[in-house]
């Protein structure tokens, strides 16, 4: 119903516009009353009505002076004036501000029909374009949440299409989380259904909500994933108190962007999978997976990102394989092995993405990858999938930046400090000369190549001679020195005594 208000000095003049119209058959309702200039001015800013049924000469304000303050203070509801004065000055200023129509008293019932029935048309038409414009922002704003969930969407138009729909982004931590329904409702419900979604967003502030696969996906900005669990999780539990039933919580890892809350909701959607095996807690979250011992390979992520870098694909692929037994050795059932592998692979690859922009465009296909992982039959296809893509990333990074070059040769002098190395070797190596690899060395270590090694071999010589029973020359050998005498002059430059004061000392 649109909103109608008369303003009229003489109290029958009010009650006869009242029943001249049948008000409510024209989507008409009386909202107010105006007994005057000053008052209907008060009333109209008050009750912002659609329509306004004006007298033009009233005590202390006429209806022109009331209709001119209205407009200046914002008001956009329309004026049709009610005179007994034809006077072509008032007429005049009603027309330059915009009245819609001038009708004399007393006033024809079917001219001020016609006149109202030309305004509900127009009310009308801008209703049906406000909601049509109301409901295409909305289906944007549900598209760019969706896009913003997805691996490989374009970030600088996402970032545009953001501050066009004034969508609030500002925050420092971003989760996901996936409600999913305990039952599926019949169209009749979804009204029960949509009560069931405010139930459990109760208290949750800074979220935006869509629906993804008949799931109820919320992006929750600004807080902890614990507090948001937390607080779902309570909501959860007065939602079956009054309903008997709740959803089942998946909610993901917190990420620093928005940029990289693709990977929150892959890990969400990974979580979302484990409702069979946790029905009884109805949330599961990454705590619940450390709760059930997949921390034994938390570092997993960090040693294989540096492996990458360093381009050590001997040791990946060691890490690998002492992963897959402990997968065995755990007896992990496939879908922890799989959740967890996802977990840590999404981690990594949002790490070097970061760290290698202008690189990540070579990367592996990571949904392909992913989806991959998905399907694997055995932990044996699962595995070589993984090493494969860390040893293509390897291949992507490669040795462009002198400070990758630099991490390379560390990971391999800190390998090999046992070995005869020379800086002409490792040169060779990694296809530098080696003039040139001794100064990037030493601008990016601050230290030359041989410092750099003595001191790996001097650390780990007193590692030797503190955890072990080994003779002086054997530690000597061990950590590369052949020359026992070379040994001890080294030693003693680094540590200040000799390596027999050091043990004995320690």
């Amino acid at each position: 119903m649109y909103q109608l208000m008369i303003i009229d000095d003489e109290p029958v003049v009010r009650s006869g516009i009242k029943q001249l119209i049948p008000w409510e058959n024209y989507n008409f309702e009386i909202c107010a009353e105006g007994i005057d200039g000053k008052d209907g001015l008060r009333k109209v800013l008050e009750f912002s009505p659609d329509l306004v049924l004006v007298d033009v000469k009233m005590p202390g304000m006429s209806g022109i002076e009331l209709i001119r303050e209205a407009k200046k203070e914002g008001f956009e509801g329309k004026f049709i004036i009610l005179t007994g004065y034809s006077d072509f000055e008032f007429a005049k200023s009603a027309v330059s501000l915009g009245v819609r129509a001038y009708l004399l008293k007393p006033i024809d019932e079917d001219e001020l029909l016609g006149n109202v029935q030309e305004v509900l048309e127009e009310l009308d038409a801008k209703k049906n374009l406000d909601d049509y414009y109301t409901l295409s922002e909305l289906k944007a704003r549900q598209e760019v949440l969706y896009r913003l969930l997805q691996h490989g969407a374009e970030k600088e138009t996402l970032r545009r299409e953001i501050k066009l729909y004034g969508m609030d982004f500002n925050y420092h931590s971003f989760c996901t989380v996936i409600l999913s329904r305990k039952t599926t409702y019949l169209e009749s419900d979804i009204t029960l259904y949509k009560e069931r979604q405010e139930s459990i967003l109760k208290e949750l502030a800074h979220v935006d909500k869509l629906i993804v696969e008949d799931k109820l996906v919320l992006i929750c900005k600004g807080r902890p994933y614990q507090e948001i669990l937390a607080c779902l999780i309570k909501n959860n539990e007065r939602m079956k108190r009054i309903y008997g039933e709740g959803f089942f919580i998946a909610v993901g890892h917190n990420v620093a962007n928005w940029e990289d809350l693709c990977y929150s909701y892959e890990c969400a959607k990974l979580l979302s999978e484990y409702e069979f095996l946790y029905k009884d807690s109805e949330a599961v979250s990454i705590d619940i997976l450390n709760q059930i011992g997949l921390t034994n390979t938390g570092n997993f992520m960090d040693r294989l990102c540096s492996l990458i870098e360093v381009g050590d694909v001997e040791a990946i692929h060691q890490t690998i394989f002492d992963l897959k037994n402990n997968y065995k050795n755990e007896l992990m059932k496939e879908s922890e092995v799989k959740v967890q592998v996802i977990h840590n692979m999404v981690l990594l690859h949002s790490i070097l993405e970061r760290k290698y922009e202008n690189k990540k465009d070579s990367f592996p296909d990571f949904e392909q990858f992913i989806d991959g992982i998905k399907h694997a039959q055995s932990l044996e296809s699962l595995m070589e999938m993984v090493e494969e893509y860390c040893t293509k990333a390897t291949g992507c990074i490669g040795a462009s930046t002198t400070d990758v070059v630099v991490k390379r040769m560390i990971a391999y002098m800190e390998k090999n400090y046992d070995q005869d190395l020379k800086l002409e070797a490792i040169a060779k190596i990694f296809n530098y000369n080696s003039a040139y690899l001794g100064k990037v060395f030493k601008k990016e270590m601050g230290e030359s190549f041989n410092n750099v090694l003595d001191n790996i071999r001097i650390e780990n010589a007193k590692r030797l001679l503190l955890e072990t029973d080994l003779k002086v020359y054997q530690v000597s050998e061990q950590v590369g020195y052949s020359n026992i005498d070379y040994f001890y002059s080294k030693f003693k430059k680094y540590v200040n005594i000799s390596p027999k004061e050091f043990k004995r000392h320690e």
